[in-house]
């Protein structure tokens, strides 16, 4: 699928002045000297492709209020259609449509910041997927909770059952030869599926095991939900606990030193634990942390599903909210720039967080978006646990 933002030439009327948006190709000017009393930017989209797309979502932000205007407009396989009309925040601009262009005006301020994202639904999965991962190939897999399967939907959206896992797998991860790990809550253990679709059992686990995640050597480890500890399972299947945490711990990361942390639902904090087993909490959270990530400088993030936001815990300890997100933000992951992504599951969205807190949605998705991941094109999937499949959002 050719990037949405590839496809879409913006024209500035009135020739006003605009920094080139990185989501956007190119910028030409237009000599229309209609509405001279604001500044008007046109998005031309007229023969524009865009098969495979359900929706566009159009942001407008600025540098003096970050979040201003956002639309959700459906389209056909050449244009959009539909009416848009909305007030920014301050009730100085408006979207507008006209036949196949959109225009954006404000009265007062220059926007620095657009964006368009492309929406579509890019496979489906077995019932009720909860954790998503990808591979080096760009192929998606999704534990699935009440099926007790793995589905893979290739890049062209060819979705298929990979294999069976035990009871209930939640948390997913894969390592570098492709093998797939998934942590069963219900059975107490971690299953191996291989590139091929065999399914073992590799070890078991402390008592209803939640998020995964594994070392470079190879080494899994999962957060044991209701026993308040961590798992360590080697490739050969040993299992052993290697440190306690704190209350109901539900989701799982590891730094490149091979430190656990982990994010304690009830009792809303992070728990880091050495490879020599030492635990300690590094720091709390808002309330009801649930999903953990971890950028290069060994900054933790959480989303917390009590107060809709997203912690930032340095590596010393200090925590602060980075930012807001949609209803119940149950999955988050990072791009290469710092951006949080989280995926609401009461809302049907999905949230972008700078490094900076500025925070905005860049677009719907299926039914109860539970896990998300991220490409190396900046791509976003989420699993849909209420719809069966996955939404890829094109920014």
């Amino acid at each position: 699928m050719i990037p949405l933002e590839s496809q879409i030439n913006l024209r500035i009327k009135n020739n006003t002045a605009l920094p080139q948006p990185v989501s956007i190709l190119s910028i030409l000017p237009n000599q229309d000297t209609a509405n001279n009393n604001n500044n008007l930017y046109e998005f031309n989209l007229t023969g524009q492709s865009f098969v495979g797309i359900t929706n566009v979502n159009i942001g407008i932000s600025n540098t003096s209020n970050p979040t201003v205007v956002f639309y959700n407009a459906p389209v056909t396989s050449q244009s959009i259609i539909g009416v848009v009309s909305a007030l920014n925040t301050l009730n100085q601009g408006l979207f507008s449509y006209s036949g196949t262009t959109i225009y954006v005006s404000s009265n007062y301020y220059i926007y620095s910041n657009i964006s368009i994202a492309g929406v579509s639904i890019f496979g489906t999965t077995g019932v009720s997927p909860q954790g998503i991962t990808i591979d080096n190939a760009g192929n998606i897999y999704t534990s699935n909770n009440a099926s007790n399967n793995v589905s893979k939907i290739t890049p062209l959206g060819v979705s298929t059952i990979l294999g069976t896992t035990g009871l209930d797998p939640q948390g997913i991860t894969i390592d570098g030869a492709g093998n797939i790990y998934t942590a069963n809550f219900n059975s107490n253990n971690v299953s191996k599926i291989t590139p091929l679709g065999v399914s073992t059992i590799l070890g078991t686990t402390g008592s209803t095991p939640s998020g995964i995640t594994i070392d470079s050597a190879g080494n899994i480890y999962t957060a044991n939900f209701n026993s308040n500890n961590v798992s360590k399972i080697t490739p050969l299947g040993v299992s052993t606990i290697l440190g306690t945490t704190g209350t109901f711990p539900i989701a799982i990361t590891i730094d490149g030193a091979g430190n656990i942390y982990t994010a304690n639902f009830s009792s809303d904090d992070v728990s880091k634990i050495t490879p020599l087993g030492v635990s300690t909490i590094l720091g709390t959270t808002g309330s009801n942390p649930y999903s953990i990530t971890i950028d290069g400088a060994g900054n933790i993030y959480t989303t917390n599903i009590g107060n809709n936001d997203v912690s930032k815990i340095t590596p010393l300890g200090v925590s602060t909210i980075l930012g807001t997100t949609g209803l119940s933000p149950y999955g988050i992951t990072i791009d290469n720039a710092g951006n949080i992504y989280t995926a609401n599951f009461n809302s049907n969205n999905v949230s972008k967080i700078t490094a900076l807190g500025v925070s905005t949605i860049i677009g719907t998705t299926g039914t109860a978006p539970y896990g998300i991941t991220i490409d190396g094109a900046g791509n976003i999937y989420t699993a849909n646990n209420l719809s069966n499949n996955v939404t890829l959002i094109v920014q």
